[in-house]
């Protein structure tokens, strides 16, 4: 299934459907990954998501990426204050994937499970500009609380500005540095 953009009260349709699908069961890990990023396109979120975005993201994710992100936001928010003229941290880009604008499109494309934990290959798009862009990230999904959610995002962006590694680890060593 291609997850696309959408405006408007289309776009609350569509997220509304595909939260309501789910048939009171725990959704699957693809279903999960769908949703997750249907609220981000809808969203239009760039840096660390504000209160109001995470609330709605948090059923989709693992209780360690919600408390970073809560913290990357403390971290942006406490820049501001303290200087209000600088850029702060997590201000901008995509946090999600490896391209800073973000995707526009997605296909699940695979899903391999290892000790229950799954790992879906997402192709991605972004066709707001030209040249369209096609990049393959890998989603790492986990069972928690009794319930599928996202634990990590593994970029796979291959240009020189993408985003690299892990936005755990990257979160990680910005929010909670090593001593």
């Amino acid at each position: 299934m291609l997850i696309g953009r959408v405006r408007g009260s289309t776009t609350m349709f569509l997220v509304g459907l595909l939260v309501g699908c789910t048939g009171g069961s725990s959704p699957a890990p693809n279903d999960v990954v769908r949703q997750l990023y249907a609220v981000r396109m809808t969203s239009r979120m760039t840096g660390a998501p504000t209160p109001t975005e995470l609330a709605a993201m948090t059923p989709y994710l693992s209780a360690e990426l919600v408390t970073l992100l809560r913290q990357a936001r403390e971290l942006h928010d406490a820049d501001v204050a303290r200087a209000p003229n600088e850029k702060p941290a997590f201000a901008e880009g995509d946090l999600f994937s490896s391209l800073f604008e973000g995707p526009s499109a997605l296909e699940v494309v695979g899903d391999s499970a290892v000790n229950g934990e799954h790992h879906l290959a997402v192709r991605f798009t972004y066709d707001l500009e030209q040249p369209v862009v096609h990049w393959i990230d890998h989603i790492a999904v986990i069972r928690e609380r009794g319930r599928f959610v996202v634990a990590d995002v593994q970029y796979g962006g291959a240009w020189d500005f993408a985003n690299r590694g892990t936005l755990v680890s990257s979160l990680r060593g910005t929010v909670a540095p090593p001593p």
